[in-house]
């Protein structure tokens, strides 16, 4: 998919073209600021012969195929040999007849790569960093989490899975400084949701409609904005995206035909916790995932739960409408 999106297959040898070669050290590796405009020429060099097999028949099939569920397109890697520079190179102080793996071993080896790399995965699963744009320019939120995982980084050659292994018995990821810290994607946000309420303990078709509301949310799946990606974090907020995360939310955990809706319902009810404010509200927190709330908002849940029981629904409505709210809080937006 890289080779295809990132013109590789048009990368010749004599004829190179660089934006593969620019986009793995960019956005994929090291970051800005870390190679210089040579070493991207020189990439370009190393990756010519990388494509794939038969590209204009399999582009006219691709075409042509269905891509529900799946697609039927069996694309492949192709390594062209005559079309390899097979000159000698120079990347980021290295010489010799480097190859596109070669070149990703040198890579691999880079602290600007280990940095890199443990940024984004602090800024995915802890905290919401700043634009990457402005990396190079602003220093990490927690510099001791990032040194940490740079470290882990190079003591298991390279391993992403220990890098998360890491990561995920770290106290960073663990303390309470961290909750609430980093905005839900739409793609969480909508499936966060549809696991709490259980309308589908299957694939069925249906859940298109669903899953298309991250489309109004600012999230395309499958079809990024750009070979960037997606900006994330407050950037998935705006104002007319916010108004279809909380509708979304809202619409989707007052539904008590929902089983999951109506199961936490007869859980809430079951114990009794819908017979006061406070305890409701707790309640409702704990059943949707929402570790703390700021007392604002708890404030605010609490008066809104006092102003509902004045209106004498039932219980079911009472819970449900409780549910409602908590899904447009600040704290369940944010994981």
């Amino acid at each position: 998919a890289m080779i295809y999106w990132l013109d590789n297959n048009e990368n010749h040898n004599g004829a190179p073209n660089e934006n593969f070669g620019r986009e793995l050290l960019e956005l994929f590796s090291m970051g800005v600021g870390n190679y210089s405009e040579q070493d991207i020429k020189e990439t370009a060099r190393a990756f010519t012969g990388w494509t794939i097999g038969n590209t204009e028949y399999m582009a006219l099939r691709a075409e042509r195929d269905s891509i529900w569920p799946y697609g039927r397109i069996a694309w492949h890697f192709e390594f062209k040999e005559d079309d390899h520079d097979s000159g000698e190179k120079e990347f980021l102080g290295n010489t010799g007849r480097l190859n596109g793996d070669e070149i990703i071993d040198i890579i691999c080896q880079q602290e600007s790569t280990a940095r890199f790399i443990s940024r984004h995965m602090y800024h995915f699963f802890v905290a919401d960093e700043p634009p990457v744009p402005q990396w190079p320019y602003t220093p990490p939120r927690d510099p001791k989490a990032i040194d940490t995982l740079t470290q882990a980084y190079f003591d298991n050659d390279y391993d992403i899975r220990a890098m998360l292994d890491i990561l995920f018995n770290s106290e960073f990821f663990k303390s309470e400084d961290s909750w609430h810290e980093r905005v839900k994607s739409p793609a969480e946000l909508v499936a966060g949701i549809l696991r709490l309420t259980g309308e589908f303990d299957r694939p069925r078709r249906e859940i298109l409609d669903r899953s298309t509301q991250a489309i109004y949310m600012g999230q395309h799946l499958i079809n990024p904005p750009s070979v960037e990606g997606w900006h994330q974090g407050t950037e998935w907020i705006d104002t007319g995206t916010l108004v279809e995360r909380l509708n979304f939310a809202s619409q989707q955990m007052s539904n008590v035909e929902n089983p999951g809706v109506a199961e936490i319902i007869g859980r809430v009810i079951g114990d009794g916790s819908h017979q006061a404010d406070d305890s409701l509200v707790q309640r409702c927190l704990d059943e949707m995932g929402v570790t703390s709330v700021s007392e604002g908002t708890r404030a605010i849940l609490e008066n809104f739960a006092a102003q509902n029981r004045g209106l004498e629904n039932d219980a079911t409505q009472i819970v449900a409408q409780m549910l409602q709210m908590v899904a447009a809080t600040h704290e369940f937006q944010r994981a």
